[in-house]
């Protein structure tokens, strides 16, 4: 009797092995398909993002080309005057002092029309470079040609002699720059 119980039990606990090794074996392969699947779904996420960046991109691309083509042999006073009020925002928002803005008619060559401005500015350093900053981003083709800097005297004449600063002074410049604007003819 013993016997039966002992080949009964052996053959419930290898049932049972069985059991767990063929359980384990399925298990394992569906794990491996799911760990594919998300390698999958995550390569196909980045490639998403990747498209989503470049279109973007490309989008904002679109946009500086469209503004950067034209039929006619010279800027209108339109966009002379809105590219004016532009640059005077944008150092209106770096709290840049500008001194004078003015635009200069150029000779366009055969496909291509330029626009000059010259601005005068009284800024900091960093104010400076915030604008440049700004300005690379404009939605336009622009090349700085001319960049001079200059320091500006200080002059004490509105202060009291008695008062004393605090903190240390930040030295202001004064900037000529020259830049243009551009636009491709585009063929009739």
């Amino acid at each position: 009797m013993k016997q039966k119980y002992l080949i009964l039990t052996l053959l419930m606990v290898l049932i049972g092995v069985l059991f767990f090794m063929i359980s384990s074996s399925l298990i394992g392969k569906k794990v491996t398909e799911i760990e594919q699947l998300d390698n999958k779904i995550k390569n196909a996420q980045e490639k998403l993002n990747s498209t989503k960046v470049m279109d973007q991109q490309l989008s904002q691309f679109s946009l500086i080309i469209d503004n950067s083509l034209t039929k006619q042999k010279t800027f209108n006073f339109e966009e002379v005057n809105a590219f004016v009020k532009n640059l005077a925002d944008l150092a209106d928002q770096n709290r840049i002092a500008v001194l004078a803005i003015y635009p200069k008619e150029i000779q366009s060559g055969v496909n291509l029309v330029e626009q000059q401005y010259i601005l005068e500015l009284n800024t900091t350093y960093v104010q400076l470079g915030q604008f440049l900053g700004n300005l690379e981003a404009l939605d336009n083709i622009v090349k700085i040609n001319t960049l001079d800097v200059m320091p500006v005297a200080e002059t004490d004449s509105g202060k009291k002699k008695t008062e004393t600063t605090t903190g240390p002074k930040i030295a202001r410049y004064k900037v000529a720059l020259e830049l243009s604007v551009f636009k491709v003819k585009r063929e009739a």
